[in-house]
């Protein structure tokens, strides 16, 4: 029987196998329904990844994807009278929202989640969160910049950076209610960034920052596309203060804090010394252009939710990441490295308002070629609790100045990712940030 692809980014090649979204595992950040009832059956797409190209690096293996099949029984063929016989059709339920049938426009079913929901357990999504936070040195090397579909040039990426063992699954619902906004699909395109947020925190930034410049190498090596060059990067929580690491020039605020005698006189070889300024010198990530803040601690976390940080500290193994790293620096170097190299913060210890690093990233300005929007949460069911935030992060820490807008929704800490009136936001920001 003759197949036909409708309407996707994908290729026919690209069709490896069919899955059932009845029989898709339960994705747990997910916690609204985005399926669509109609006529065809509802698939799920499974693609395994051969690494034949550059741009395979930023796909999962296996990936999966939507699609609808509605097949097309030639009547006159069945009839005995001849004809052109029976084709099997696939659409891109994202693509397609109404087809043809029996001489009448009807609307195609589709399965969103279910597609999310079978790359979560894959990639062992909430298992590898707490992985990577509990036992980082495990993780050190498995940070990863994903699509969730083909490059599309032209198209401005939207980057969505998790927060504190967590990892880009946490934006479930919001990933699928953009991309069932009328003309977001014709506008933009969504990655997912993961990393363990149990290693040094200046580290996961060093390995953000890293895949975001492939990523411009990889698809946009001229920097002429319209698109890379208007990047969005979207933050919760611990995420956002990633994010902000790529958008400041560090200068030796950080380095400072390590050292007392400049990077270029020590005693170092040529791979530490990369290794150094990468971690502790930065310029903005040039094609970047707008970063909205979800519910970001940028002046650390309430007291109420101190003791629940502690324990998780007390839980995680200290990284492990810079061990080597300062301990060669030292040997090398007598008196050059201050006792600060050897006990820099991972995630939970940036939650600090006097931790140094936090402190010295909370002075830097943001590039004034970025705009920026914050989203943050004044509590689920206490709305009189407006100045005290979401219960984890205070209103005044949410807030920075040169935002473009600021938003408060009556959401707590971890329900303001699956929010409908952060939706709506992010939406609104969307908009305004494409059509300028």
């Amino acid at each position: 029987m003759p197949i036909a692809h409708q309407g996707f980014v994908w290729s026919s090649a690209d069709f490896h196998a069919l899955l059932d979204p009845a029989a898709s595992p339960r994705n747990p950040s997910n916690f609204r329904d985005h399926t669509r009832p109609g006529a065809g059956a509802a698939q799920v797409v499974a693609r395994s990844n051969a690494h034949a190209t550059s741009a395979d690096a930023f796909f999962h293996d296996p990936t999966f994807f939507p699609a609808t099949a509605v097949l097309r029984p030639d009547v006159g063929a069945w009839l005995g009278g001849g004809g052109g016989g029976d084709v099997l059709e696939f659409f891109d339920p994202l693509r397609v929202g109404r087809v043809s049938l029996a001489g009448a426009a009807r609307t195609l079913a589709g399965d969103f989640d279910a597609p999310i929901a079978y790359l979560e357990r894959s990639t062992k999504g909430m298992e590898s969160g707490w992985a990577g936070l509990l036992n980082p040195s495990q993780d050190v090397n498995r940070a990863f910049l994903g699509l969730l579909e083909p490059f599309q040039p032209g198209k401005i990426p939207i980057i969505f950076v998790h927060g504190l063992y967590d990892t880009p699954y946490t934006f479930t619902d919001l990933m699928n209610g953009l991309r069932l906004k009328p003309g977001f699909l014709d506008r933009y395109q969504i990655a997912g960034y993961r990393y363990a947020t149990g290693l040094t925190f200046l580290h996961s930034a060093a390995q953000f920052r890293r895949d975001l410049h492939r990523f411009e190498a990889t698809f946009d090596p001229t920097r002429t596309d319209a698109g890379v060059q208007d990047a969005v990067l979207i933050g919760h929580s611990m995420g956002g203060l990633q994010v902000k690491l790529q958008l400041v020039s560090s200068g030796d605020a950080f380095w400072n804090l390590v050292a007392c005698r400049p990077l270029e006189t020590l005693a170092v070889n040529d791979r530490a010394r990369a290794s150094l300024s990468a971690l502790f010198y930065f310029e903005p990530v040039p094609f970047i252009r707008r970063a909205i803040f979800l519910a970001t601690p940028h002046d650390g976390l309430s007291a109420a939710a101190t003791p629940g940080g502690v324990l998780s500290e007390r839980l995680t193994r200290p990284p492990q990441d810079m061990t080597g790293l300062a301990a060669q620096v030292d040997r090398d170097n007598p008196g050059a490295i201050r006792p600060y190299m050897h006990d820099l913060p991972n995630s939970i210890g940036m939650l600090r308002r006097r931790e140094p690093t936090h402190r010295a990233l909370r002075s830097l300005p943001i590039s004034p070629a970025v705009r920026i929007n914050t989203v943050a949460g004044t509590g689920r069911f206490v709305p009189t609790a407006i100045a005290r935030g979401d219960g984890i992060v205070p209103i005044s820490s949410a807030r920075h100045e040169g935002a473009e807008s600021e938003v408060l929704v009556p959401e707590s800490h971890t329900t303001i990712n699956t929010s409908q009136y952060t939706l709506v936001e992010v939406d609104r920001i969307l908009k305004r940030h494409s059509a300028s």
